[in-house]
């Protein structure tokens, strides 16, 4: 009878550990499941942001093209300080324009803007004209003529406002 009394490590025994290694297996799976789905989220987040920068540098450059062939059509006789086409400042010591801080891409009549594209805020852009001269040229040799140039800067945006494109060019006229 003293047999009964003796403990026994068959079958019986090994099913309390089963539950528990199940549980940790369990546990890990879930949580490699639940980084699976925050990757792949973080990475859809990262596409559409990259679209949306796409989208505003191609309206910018849309509307950097337009105030190139505009300037081109029309040439200097077109800077009249009205529709985004300014005389640039007469010295250094003055801010052009398109450096100032303040809004001057979203300031209607201040701009020449595209037609919407779809984006939150219509491309637009502005043109300042300014002459160089090259200075002068050594003795017998031809004089070097002074140059009409156009700074032209321009703003796109994407779907989200916040999504913008600033490009800028010299266009010589």
């Amino acid at each position: 009878m003293t047999r009964a009394l003796e403990h026994s490590y068959g079958p019986t025994a090994s099913r309390g550990i089963a539950l528990i290694v199940g549980l940790v297996i369990l546990a890990i799976l879930s949580m490699i499941g639940v980084a699976a789905f925050s990757i792949s989220t973080q990475e859809e987040r990262m596409a559409g942001n990259s679209r949306d920068r796409m989208r505003a540098f191609e309206a910018a450059e849309a509307a950097l093209r337009d105030c190139e062939n505009f300037v081109a059509a029309n040439g200097t006789a077109v800077f009249t300080g009205t529709g985004g086409m300014y005389q640039a400042p007469a010295d250094s010591t003055t801010a052009w324009l398109s450096e100032k801080p303040e809004s001057w891409w979203q300031t209607a009549g201040k701009v020449r803007q595209l037609a919407g594209n779809g984006s939150a805020v219509a491309p637009a852009c502005i043109a300042e004209h300014f002459t160089v001269s090259r200075g002068t040229a050594p003795l017998g040799t031809p004089q070097i003529q002074a140059g009409d140039i156009a700074h032209i800067t321009a703003h796109g945006y994407g779907l989200n406002p916040n999504t913008v494109v600033r490009l800028e060019s010299y266009y010589a006229m």
